[in-house]
């Protein structure tokens, strides 16, 4: 498992820049660079009223499955990230489209 950090303050899962879900998804199959990946499981958090009653019960995760489609990727292996540590950036960001993996590393 991955250790993750995560630096897009205004998503949903984000607890103390670390993520509170089970798993991610990076997305981006062609990737060559950072800017062609993406957090596919991002989800904004919005100040509505509605978003005040949803809530991410879970508390943050340290260590999480990362699923990554970046097949270019040097810690792909088999669709699974095997970096020890990883990094997802984008804060400010209101789709998974503006998130990236800053770890990403090319094996091209």
């Amino acid at each position: 498992m991955t250790v993750l950090n995560c630096s897009v303050k205004n998503c949903y899962y984000n607890k103390n820049s670390k993520c509170c879900r089970d798993g991610i998804s990076v997305g981006g199959t062609d990737a060559t660079i950072k800017d062609a990946t993406y957090c596919g499981d991002f989800k904004e958090k919005k100040d509505s009223v509605t978003a005040k009653s949803e809530h991410c019960d879970c508390g943050p995760e340290t260590r999480l499955d990362v699923r990554c489609d970046a097949v270019r990727c040097t810690f792909n292996d088999n669709c699974k990230c095997h970096a020890k540590e990883i990094t997802v950036d984008g804060n400010g960001a209101t789709h998974q489209s503006q998130t990236e993996c800053g770890s990403f590393e090319c094996n091209c």
